[in-house]
């Protein structure tokens, strides 16, 4: 298992501090997202540094960035506009050094909102994991558009959000609702369990993907027997 690596990456409106793990033998990429940066969001939220971590260990290559404004990251918060772009450049950034796994987005909160818009325009990711959604700020109803893997997971008792509304956006994108016991919206104390239940999405996504993509067997059975011609004497 690689370690992580501190990097600058290319952004929209200059560089955006970036934490990259490097698997020996990648599955699969995924792009990490954060928080609100206003509300303290950065890459090293508790979550977030968890997921990241968790995927790693099932042998995906990890990278988690700061948006723009955020910490040494350069540029200004922009709403969730020029935040999309940031995470675009992150997911191209990834794809380049991981060319030929599957690429699937995880965004907590306004993470969460950024990989959902991103994963509706953006025919290479594979799937979003949602953490988190924030129903009472942002509308998720993009998700519906997304036409590949989404998984929310949840805090059962979010004060920001609408727990029957949340399962209503995962019943209408066709996804998976993970929810979490007995925690709210930053999963104080259960940030691992979060992190565990965002791999369990991730890798079940990747099994079915994998699944999906190896050719159907014969139904004859003998698709691959030798034909032998017989002459008469």
């Amino acid at each position: 298992m690689g370690e992580s690596r501190k990097l600058w990456i290319p952004g929209p409106v200059g560089k955006l501090e970036a934490i990259v793990r490097v698997a020996e033998a990648p599955k699969a990429a995924a792009v990490v997202a954060h928080p609100h940066p206003q509300h303290g969001g950065t890459m090293h939220n508790s979550v977030i540094f968890h997921s990241d971590r968790e995927l790693h260990r099932s042998d995906w290559t990890t990278l988690r960035f700061n948006f723009r404004g955020v910490e040494h990251s350069e540029g200004l918060h922009d709403e969730g506009r020029g935040e999309v772009d940031d995470l675009a450049a992150a997911a191209a950034w990834l794809r380049g050094i991981v060319p030929h796994r599957p690429l699937y987005l995880v965004g907590f909160s306004f993470g969460a909102l950024c990989a959902i818009r991103l994963g509706v325009t953006d025919a290479n990711v594979a799937g979003v994991v949602a953490i988190g959604i924030a129903t009472h700020h942002y509308g998720y109803e993009d998700a519906a558009k997304l036409g590949k893997p989404f998984a929310v997971v949840q805090g059962e008792q979010d004060e920001l959000a609408d727990l029957d509304l949340v399962r209503r956006i995962v019943e209408d994108a066709n996804g998976a609702l993970h929810v979490i016991p007995e925690t709210g919206h930053l999963f104080q104390g259960r940030s691992r369990d979060a992190a565990a239940k965002v791999r369990e999405a991730a890798s079940g996504m990747l099994r079915q993907a994998t699944r999906a993509s190896r050719p159907a067997p014969d139904p004859s059975g003998s698709g691959h027997r030798p034909q032998h011609s017989r002459r008469g004497g």
